[in-house]
Formats: C-alpha cells, sequence, structure tokens
C-alpha cells in the first residue's frame, strides 16, 4: 500500500483534462486515504461531468499502473460556489469564493490569438449597457490585457477602506484590467497558481458593488485562466469569436469543446473580421461564412458578422470604442445586433 505523500507526488503528473495544469494545483483532490491496504481519493469537480470524472480515473488508473500501484477508490463530488461547500468538501478557508452580487457573467473567448477578442468584448459591453444597467467589464487576459488602450485609460485605480480595489468607469461601465496595476513595460510571467489567484482577486478583491452583468474578456486558447475562472464564478455563459479564414477556425473547435466539456453554455460563435464593405460591393478578404459554417457542424448558435472596418481599428487605438464613438455605423449595428441575440439567450 502506498502512503499518501506518494499518492500526491503521483497525482501532481496528472492534468485536467484538456489543459495543462495539474490536478492538485487546481485544488480539485479534497482529500487522500492509504489505510487497510486501500487507497481512497476523494475529488471535488467545479460542475457535475460524467466524461470529465471518467477522464480524470482514466488518467489516474494509468498513472498508477505505470507505477505498479494497486488502483484507488474515488469518490466523487461537485463543489457548491453559493449556499455552501459539497458534503464531502474539506476545501480549506482561504480557497473558498466570496462572490458578488453579479447576476451575469458573460465569457468572450477565442481558440486564437489575432482574432479580435478583446475588440468584441468591449464593444459588446457598450452595446448591453443600452439595454442592460449596471454592466461591468472584467479583463481576465493577464499575458495581454487590452482593455486600458482600447478604452483609453492610463490611471490607477483607488480602493476602499477595507482594501477593495475600485474599479475604473468609462463609458458608464465599471471596468478591471490587470493593466490597470502595470506600467507599459511590465511584462506578466505568470503560471498556474498564480493565474488563479489572480483571477479569484479580479472576482472578489474587486468592488462590484451595483454591477450585476459582467462580461469577461478571457486570453486567447484554452489554458489555466479558462478553467480558473469556471472554477471561480458561475458563468451565465460563453461565446467564441474567430475570424472566417481556415487558420482560425481551426481553433474554434477547441473552444466550443471547452465550453462543453466544463458544463458552460455555448451561447454562439461571433464572425470578426468577416467581410469588407466597398461602396454596394462585399467583398470576402478572408472568406466569408466559416464561423457560420463551423458553428453549424457543431450544432451552436451563430450570433452574427462584425465586418473589417477602419473605424474599429481607430477606436481601438485611440480609446474610443466604435459603438461609443460611431454609434450609427453599420460596425455599431452588428455589434448591437449580437448584443440583442445575447440578451434574449441571457
Amino acid at each position: 500500500m502506498e502512503n499518501k505523500e506518494t499518492i500526491l507526488t503521483l497525482l501532481k503528473e496528472v492534468n485536467f483534462p484538456g489543459f495543462t495544469r495539474d490536478i492538485i494545483s487546481f485544488g480539485i483532490i479534497k482529500d487522500i486515504t492509504a489505510e487497510n491496504n486501500l487507497n481512497k481519493i476523494f475529488i471535488e469537480l467545479p460542475k457535475k461531468d460524467e466524461e470529465i470524472a471518467k477522464k480524470i480515473v482514466q488518467d489516474i488508473n494509468n498513472a498508477f499502473s505505470r507505477e505498479g500501484y494497486q488502483l484507488p477508490e474515488y469518490e466523487f463530488s461537485v463543489y457548491q460556489k453559493q449556499g455552501g461547500a459539497s458534503p464531502a468538501s474539506n476545501a480549506p478557508e482561504e480557497n473558498k469564493v466570496n462572490l458578488p452580487n453579479i447576476k451575469k457573467y458573460l465569457a468572450v473567448a477565442s481558440g486564437k490569438g489575432g482574432v479580435g477578442k478583446s475588440t468584441v468584448a468591449v464593444n459588446l459591453a457598450l452595446a448591453f449597457s443600452k439595454k442592460l444597467s449596471n454592466m461591468g467589464l472584467m479583463d481576465a487576459d493577464i499575458w495581454g490585457p487590452s482593455i486600458p488602450m482600447m478604452c483609453g485609460i492610463d490611471t490607477k485605480p483607488m480602493a476602499t477602506k477595507d482594501e477593495k480595489i475600485i474599479p475604473i468607469e468609462k463609458f458608464g461601465i465599471k471596468m478591471m484590467s490587470i493593466g490597470f496595476l502595470l506600467s507599459e513595460e511590465d511584462t506578466v510571467i505568470w503560471r498556474g497558481p498564480m493565474v488563479h489567484g489572480a483571477i479569484k482577486q479580479f472576482v472578489e478583491d474587486v468592488e462590484w458593488e451595483g454591477v450585476d452583468n459582467l462580461v469577461i474578456d478571457l486570453p486567447p486558447g484554452t489554458g489555466d485562466a479558462h478553467l480558473s475562472l469556471i472554477q471561480t464564478v458561475p458563468l451565465s455563459g460563453g461565446v467564441i469569436v474567430t475570424t472566417p479564414q481556415d487558420v482560425a477556425l481551426i481553433d474554434v473547435k477547441r473552444g466550443i469543446q471547452m465550453f462543453k466539456k466544463l458544463n458552460v453554455p455555448l451561447l454562439g460563435v461571433i464572425e470578426n473580421m468577416s467581410y469588407l464593405q466597398n461602396g454596394d460591393e462585399i467583398i470576402d478578404i478572408f472568406g466569408r461564412g466559416g464561423g457560420k459554417a463551423m458553428a453549424e457542424k457543431f450544432d451552436v448558435p451563430f450570433l452574427g458578422e462584425i465586418p473589417i472596418d477602419p473605424e474599429i481599428r481607430k477606436g481601438g487605438d485611440t480609446g474610443l470604442p466604435v459603438v461609443h464613438n460611431s454609434p450609427n455605423s453599420a460596425s455599431a449595428k452588428a455589434f448591437n445586433d449580437i448584443a440583442e441575440k445575447l440578451i434574449d439567450k441571457l
């Protein structure tokens, strides 16, 4: 029979399915018992998911088999974000999250970088604010925060007396980004627990009082930050941003599978930089329609197309997003139409 320390070391070699971070650092291993010639592992998942549970059991069994160890027994539970911990939870108090009184969380993701995900997140938040009160925008792109530049913010946030960070308000939206806390020369090189800690802090240590609806700009890809966020807040849904060309669409599949694996409602796909309008002529620079075809292939809603528009680029560079600065433009209308669809879904 193996002892707890041996089992713990072995489990550090097992990653959470679909991610690069191990199951120990994610905090889903709640207890290990090794007695009476029987090993038992207690696992607490972010959400109920039989496929994830089966994959974790398979990977742990494989790790035990490689070492010639007797296979363990398992007990699974599900972490309850509100209303107390799950029955088998022995998680330390510092790992619990004090959630703000936010009603809806919407995650904006992309399979790869360079598809305009942050541009879409900012303009969607502005479009939402026309229909919904008390909007917030959280930049969870730890490694490449874009919201400070896109919203023209170069000030540092203040703190309350109880040391909560006060989000910066712009365009009637309360915003928080790690970029507000860094100088232009700073580079973030974080992994694993540090990323999880930053996202947890952006949720519970920011004064989100008065925010009912929060748009979250995720980093590109499928990595530690995504699972950390899903472990931290009860996401109401997620959207995938892509561009039409094949090299971007290849990664849409990964984003769709990520949300489905983690039981987050996938509200749809948005095709950015879809086409160029030249007078009455529409030019398909990148091959318009790929995002819609990909959405149909995976049986998820297609939310709409955002055209290639120099005003969108200028707005991002000057801190004046197109929905705010050119509200009557075709591009602003495209964002508003998508926001309407998402409001209906949420």
